[in-house]
């Protein structure tokens, strides 16, 4: 199959040029000059548009499959195409989780007939228990071990537990610090990536003890504190110097954290960070006004909100991700102090990103980076995505910077239908979703009459550290 997008600017990481992209059998052929010929091509017209590498989204809760209830996978990913997300990497907090590589291929099987888009896999350290099958989900290709720190895991299902930690012979308790430490070193012997929720559980059980219920937001701010991130963070870089292992920072969303990041990558430590959108740009006026909006870590002050910009444009932040985490509209209506955390984003946070670069907060090449170079880059899955080099997957997100996006809860191909920014109006819209040559989604909207997704499995091994490989 041959198709031609013609007409529009080709972004790349460093610049941007008016060509034409020419894909043949689902890869990217050439990068040809505007109104070259291309006899029997299927056309994607791109006029007056910017043309990027496939965006990714390495944060994503499909909850599938033991909580399809809340999200599934098709729904999930078909979200993902609309909003011109081309790969989206699953997290491993579910029954059951990828633990090993027989779990891993038997996850990679069921998502392939009802993926909309490609898709790797996280693996789960739980805990200390699976230290032994580290280095099988690397060789699987996980791309990335995630460890949710501080928590305890059910001990049959190893479903992660976000609540008090109990004594229950049924539970397995969070792992402590040298044995985190022996996961640091098990990671790093694979030359993998190893990420983390990073929020000091016993911070936060003090903060929210000694408070008492959780009524509003601000109330929400009072019990997760932000030196429970960064108390985190610090222990997660100095392991990391320690060991040599790949620590990686997700959702990052205070200033104290961006601050220690910087310091660990100026000294050369292995760490990088992402973000999300949510804590970048919020409408705080829902924030201040909606109860429905909890999410762990919380969005947090201005001030905070601007120390993140200040770290994602100098290159300490180096990825964006929108923690897509749904849950049923009637869980989302509960009181604030029992209502699960997350929102569901992955098909608003390209949108989100486009409509910030339109208003002159980042670059058009700095939206590449965090979007699909860095991530690519990152997760070892660069040899195929997150560029427009000949050989490369033929993804493709189309911009058009002239249209407008209105974000509506009703619009939204989750099951859960709640967004942070609806109803609000964004510069920008997804012209042309396009996943190794098929057209996907074009004008927000699902095109495809069928899943096309494919699973992505990384290689691992250490990229360049330094700050100038990252921006």
């Amino acid at each position: 199959m041959t198709l031609l997008v013609r007409g529009g600017t080709v972004v790349h990481p460093h610049g941007a040029a008016k060509m034409d992209v020419l894909c043949e059998d689902g890869c990217i052929d050439a990068l040809v000059r505007p109104g070259t010929g291309v006899s029997g091509a299927d056309v994607v017209d791109a006029e007056g548009c910017l043309v990027f590498p496939g965006f990714i989204d390495p944060h994503v809760h499909s909850r599938d499959p033991n909580a399809t209830w809340k999200e599934d996978f098709h729904h999930s990913t078909r979200a993902a195409a609309a909003g011109g997300i081309t790969t989206v990497f699953e997290m491993p907090n579910v029954v059951p989780p990828v633990i090993d590589r027989a779990s891993f291929e038997k996850r990679a099987e069921e998502f392939s007939d009802r993926a909309w888009v490609d898709y790797g896999l996280w693996g789960l350290a739980a805990n200390a228990s699976n230290l032994h099958t580290i280095a099988e989900m690397f060789d699987a290709g996980v791309v990335g071990v995630k460890l949710f720190w501080g928590y305890a895991l059910d001990r049959n299902t190893l479903a992660v537990l976000p609540g008090p930690n109990s004594a229950s012979d049924n539970l397995m308790p969070p792992a402590s610090n040298a044995e985190v430490l022996e996961v640091f070193r098990h990671v790093a012997a694979c030359g993998g990536l190893l990420a983390a929720h990073c929020e000091d559980v016993s911070i936060n059980e003090m903060a929210a003890s000694s408070f008492g219920t959780t009524r509003n937001y601000q109330d929400l701010l009072a019990v997760r504190p932000s030196a429970a991130e960064s108390v985190a963070v610090a222990l997660g870089i100095e392991f990391s110097r320690l060991t040599g292992c790949r620590f990686h920072v997700v959702h990052l969303s205070s200033a104290s954290s961006a601050s220690l990041v910087r310091w660990a990558r100026e000294k050369s430590v292995p760490v990088t960070a992402e973000t999300c959108p949510h804590y970048l740009s919020p409408p705080e006026h829902r924030l201040l006004a909606e109860e429905s909006l909890k999410m762990y870590p919380p969005v947090r002050e201005r001030n905070e909100r601007d120390e993140l910009w200040r770290a994602l444009l100098d290159g300490t932040i180096i990825s964006i991700g929108s923690d897509h985490a749904p849950h049923t509209v009637e869980e989302k209506m509960s009181p604030l102090d029992v209502q699960p955390p997350g929102l569901a984003g992955v098909q608003t946070v390209a949108s989100v990103l486009v409509d910030q670069m339109l208003r002159g907060r980042l670059t058009e090449q700095q939206l590449c980076r965090l979007m699909s170079t860095n991530t690519a880059r990152l997760y070892g899955v660069s040899s195929k995505k997150g560029t427009l080099e000949p050989g490369s997957d033929a993804d493709l997100t189309v911009i058009d910077p002239n249209a407008r996006t209105l974000i509506l809860n009703e619009q939204q191909y989750s099951k859960s239908a709640i967004s942070l920014w609806n109803d609000q109006e964004l510069r920008g819209a997804v012209r042309a979703t396009i996943v190794r040559g098929q057209l996907v989604a074009e004008n927000g909207r699902v095109v495809s009459t069928a899943p096309v997704g494919q699973i992505v499995r990384a290689s691992q091994g250490r990229p360049s550290e330094g700050r100038s490989e990252w921006t």
